[in-house]
């Protein structure tokens, strides 16, 4: 059986005024998002694919409840959380890693209306930091000891803590070295595989894609313009999809 859809968008169209009409009677707006319509299966990876000013972070900014889309429907089945592309700016520097993780389980304590005791929270961190392959020696520690890729892991682990059904990415992995990408997607994998975890992971690289999604979107010019299961990729028509197909090929050839 089919898993049931989690999160549902329907025509969602977004505009913006335009920077120098902002003080203009008659004023233009641009419009960032043209009808996208798209789904996103319980236990799915769907990847959203465009380049810089395509309109994928503002329809990140959408799903994510940060901004109201101009018409359109969206409907989500269960929590969200977020994990941003700039680890370091979205964690409190004076923080430290056990008071970053425990933010997200105060806010579920006071959404659902538990309580943990003082041990019973530090066991749950304790628990998060494991599960995404972090060790108890780095509970007291701050971001500034930690790599990219530790202080990345926090933040799944935050993300992770709000108990969600949904998690968004927003270029997450991005400014992570290529060795370091490939673990935290393998990493992001199997708590898929554990938790049955939705994703829905916003990027430019085709390359990170293929090799964790298992179905994506193109995203051109504000347009949904292909939506393809990873393993038929070699079928895009449009093209913008063929030249990032293209230039994935010339890499493995170079």
């Amino acid at each position: 059986m089919e898993n049931k859809i989690v999160l549902e968008g329907k025509n969602i169209s977004v505009s913006f005024l335009k920077e120098k009409q902002k003080k203009l009677l008659g004023k233009e707006r641009q419009q960032v998002l043209k009808n996208v319509s798209f789904f996103l299966r319980e236990g799915e990876c769907l990847g959203l694919l465009g380049e810089s000013g395509s309109g994928k972070s503002t329809l990140g900014r959408v799903l994510s409840g940060l901004l109201k889309q101009d018409s359109g429907s969206l409907e989500r089945q269960g929590r969200i959380s977020i994990v941003f592309q700039d680890y370091s700016s979205s964690v409190n520097p004076r923080f430290q890693v056990f008071q970053i993780i425990g933010e997200s389980l105060d806010v579920l304590s006071r959404q659902e209306g538990k309580h943990f005791s003082k041990e019973e929270k530090k066991g749950k961190i304790l628990e998060l930091l494991q599960l995404v392959g972090l060790k108890e020696e780095h509970y007291h520690r701050f971001p500034h000891e930690l790599s990219g890729g530790q202080l990345q892991r926090v933040c799944i682990a935050r993300a992770i803590a709000l108990a969600p059904k949904i998690i968004l990415f927003d270029e997450a992995i991005s400014s992570l070295d290529a060795h370091t990408q490939v673990q935290v997607m393998d990493l992001l994998k199997d708590l898929q595989e554990k938790f049955s975890f939705s994703y829905f992971f916003i990027t430019h690289d085709l390359s990170s894609v293929s090799y964790f999604c298992h179905r994506v979107l193109f995203l051109y010019q504000g347009e949904i313009v292909e939506n393809l299961e990873v393993d038929k990729l070699h079928k895009v028509q449009h093209p913008y999809g063929k030249k990032l197909l293209h230039s994935i090929v010339e890499l493995k050839e170079a």
